[in-house]
């Protein structure tokens, strides 16, 4: 008995130390795939996981323990939660031998990194119910980004050929055999790639007379002249060749098109064929003949029109008038050229219509229409309908005015007179669902509607007549909604303090509603404001798709900072805040030390991220109120609303403080940059490039003084940074 104790525990002991060297080498295979495991309790949560499972994300084990399953949701992409009890929910139920998922999750530095998690219950309780499951992370981060970079050029490339059918794209093999054949060059030439691929040579679709014309100065010394592939194909070989062709349609119409041919090299620089891309220009052409007859027509209309014509210079000199005109104004012809619009203009008008003019010249729009008043050659007034246009250069640079000038002296003494007749009459806009109301200048409202008592005074009350405006009208600027306004402002001809059609909000207890206000004014026999008519529109809708496209309009999409032209909107709304409320504000301009360096030695994507990394900085260096935008290249600015220069000046500071000891991963290394930054404060009265023309003089004049410091108008401040190598090994 003795002898089998002894025995077995030999067997015992032997066993034990097969099992320790079976989790051995275990672990080694584990350790070789660099595989963090886990296990998972799925009914307590509890969770075991080695030291590669923490080291993945970026941590110590001890950093993480205890570990459980609130630890792995912690880490988890809030997305990749729903896609991970999917598929834990599969198994679970028998639809899948085992728990797979691609996941992102938090590294300790910040980032997403993508996660290949599988496992499968090895233990279930008595109930059927899962207890323990076992399982491995792999971070596949590089792989998943191969993946996306692969799949970006593949679609890259295939936007190339079938983006658009606009562009016809044909390509051939080093003989001129055609290999490819795209629905842009179907629908140019009228073949389908299938009668065409493989069976016909470029240069088959030129128009034979044009071709030969084009041959004949290349002809050998005996006459004969070269293939139009081999021509062609040797002047690709050179460079790109573009040029104007006539190609003709497999039905004969002819083409104007504009070809450019491109020799393409294998992998090794060898040739293996060229590529020719065609767009069909015929229909320019066209426009350009129309053009031409159009002015000509335009020339007749001018001559002949009913109406007052007149070609007006950029100084306000008349370059030519017709018929018409002469006759509206009372002056021969060669006389009324002498003379220039604005001694012709009622002077009462003149600002009107010289600020109309300064828009049309600024860009801010394209027409106006105007009624202005007129003095002919005998004084006499005379009322006009004008409408004047800006012609411009190919170029967009302003090249003269054309102006239509229709007589309505006698329109507008009918009209002034119905105006004076409906005045004194009460307007009845009970079926209007905008409100209406009717004030006089004391501020007390005469008439309302049905749907501005409705909505100002409740379901149940009868009229609004004899109130203060203020006390039921509580409008608010979405400049200041805060603050109630005072409606003597909205009550004021000459006032122009709110813009009624982007400004105003109508408050209803604790809501807002963006409304338009449209202002009608009511005068008196004499002409004298003795009120108005206000009507209120819901605006809600507009506002809220003008606020999205000027959003998409004003974002730099690298960095999802504001961009130059988003900048400049906001800049010009400091200013004039400045203005409006005295209040200081700045502006800070950043440039980029050693950037360049950068996307020299590293390439624009290692640019990119530093890019990124900075306006990270400069986005959370400042207040959520303030405005950061990259202007261009390694160029940002920010507004700093409510802040003088001095406040500014230690912003910018912290800021360079923040950017020196910036450090950016990449490849086996780190990036490093600095900033010059110059800081000016904001001015009423000044325009967006005075201001910015500040800022930038102050940063050029830290660049000057070494770099990597805060220069501030008016101020000898100089913030010292880092000043460390662009990247380091």
């Amino acid at each position: 008995m003795a002898g089998q104790g002894n025995n077995g525990n030999g067997l015992l002991e032997r066993r034990l130390q097969e099992l320790a060297e079976e989790r051995r080498r275990l672990a080694m295979i584990i350790d070789g795939t660099a595989a963090g495991t886990w296990e998972w309790n799925v009914q307590t949560g509890e969770m075991r996981v080695n030291a590669r499972w923490a080291e993945i994300v970026g941590y110590r084990l001890e950093e993480l323990e205890p570990v459980c399953q609130k630890t792995f949701l912690k880490l988890v992409h809030p997305d990749d939660i729903v896609l991970s009890d999917a598929a834990l929910e599969d198994h679970f139920e028998g639809r899948s031998d085992n728990y797979v998922c691609l996941l992102r999750m938090r590294h300790k530095n910040g980032q997403w990194i993508w996660i290949h998690d599988r496992g499968r219950v090895f233990e279930w309780d008595g109930q059927g119910r899962p207890l323990w499951m076992a399982g491995a992370h792999a971070d596949v981060t590089e792989l998943q980004q191969a993946r996306q970079d692969a799949a970006e050029s593949r679609q890259r490339l295939q936007a190339v050929v079938d983006a658009s059918d606009e562009v016809a794209v044909i390509a051939t093999d080093t003989e001129g055999t055609i290999t490819l054949f795209n629905t842009g060059a179907e629908r140019l030439l009228g073949y389908s790639a299938e009668e065409v691929v493989g069976q016909r040579r470029l240069g088959d679709f030129h128009d034979p007379d044009e071709l030969a014309a084009w041959l004949r100065p290349l002809a050998a010394a005996d006459g004969s002249l070269p293939g139009a592939f081999e021509a062609l194909s040797a002047r690709a070989d050179e460079q790109t060749y573009s040029r104007q062709w006539t190609l003709r349609r497999k039905d004969g119409q002819p083409r104007q098109v504009r070809l450019s041919i491109s020799r393409m090299d294998g992998a090794g620089g060898a040739r293996i064929g060229y590529v020719g891309m065609s767009i069909d220009i015929t229909e320019i052409l066209q426009a350009r003949a129309e053009a031409r007859l159009s002015a000509e027509k335009f020339a007749g209309a001018f001559t002949s029109a009913a109406l007052g014509m007149a070609l007006v210079s950029l100084e306000g000199r008349w370059l030519d008038v017709n018929d018409a005109l002469c006759r509206i104004l009372g002056y021969p012809r060669e006389e009324l050229l002498q003379v220039d619009f604005q001694r012709l203009t009622h002077p009462d008008d003149l600002q009107t219509d010289l600020a109309l003019v300064q828009d049309l010249l600024a860009g801010r729009r394209s027409h106006y229409h105007l009624e202005k008043r007129y003095l002919d050659r005998d004084g006499k007034v005379i009322w006009a309908r004008l409408s004047v246009s800006l012609v411009r250069t190919e170029h967009g640079e302003p090249l003269h005015f054309v102006s239509q000038i229709q007589d309505i002296s006698a329109q507008r003494s009918s009209e002034q007179r119905l105006f004076e007749s409906e005045q004194r009459s009460r307007i009845t806009l009970d079926a209007v669902a905008d409100l209406v109301l009717s004030v006089s200048l004391d501020g007390r409202i005469d008439y309302a509607n049905a749907a501005a008592v409705r909505t100002l005074a409740g379901d149940g009350a009868l009229s609004l007549a004899g109130h203060k405006v203020q006390d039921v009208l509580a409008l608010t600027t979405e400049y200041a909604p805060g603050s109630v306004l005072d409606v003597s402002v909205l009550l004021d001809p000459e006032s122009n303090a709110v813009d009624l059609h982007a400004d105003l909000l109508l408050r209803l207890g604790t809501a807002t509603i963006p409304v338009d206000l449209t202002r009608a004014w009511l005068r008196d026999d004499e002409g004298h404001v003795r009120g108005a008519v206000w009507v209120l529109r819901d605006d809600t809708q507009q506002r809220a798709r003008q606020r999205e496209a000027r959003h998409l309009a004003e974002i730099d999409p690298l960095t999802e900072l504001s961009n130059r032209r988003g900048f400049e909107v906001h800049l010009q709304q400091a200013i004039t805040r400045v203005e409006r409320t005295g209040q200081a504000a700045s502006l800070m301009y950043i440039d980029l030390d050693r950037f360049k360096p950068v996307n020299d030695t590293w390439g624009h994507l290692a640019g990119d991220a530093v890019l990124w990394a900075v306006a990270s900085v400069l986005r959370h260096g400042v207040r959520d109120s303030d405005v950061v935008a990259r202007l261009g290249g390694d160029e940002f600015a920010v507004i700093l609303s409510g802040c003088t220069p001095r406040r500014a000046a230690r912003i910018g500071g912290e800021l360079l403080h923040t950017l020196a000891s910036l450090s950016i991963p990449w490849d086996r290394d780190r990036l490093h940059v600095g900033a010059s930054i110059g800081i000016a404060p904001l001015a009423g009265g000044m325009s967006v490039d005075q201001a910015v023309a500040a800022a930038d003089a102050q940063c050029y004049r830290a660049k000057a003084m070494g770099r990597n410091n805060v220069q501030v108008q008016g101020e000898a401040s100089e913030l010292p940074g880092d000043d460390s190598e662009a990247a380091e090994g």
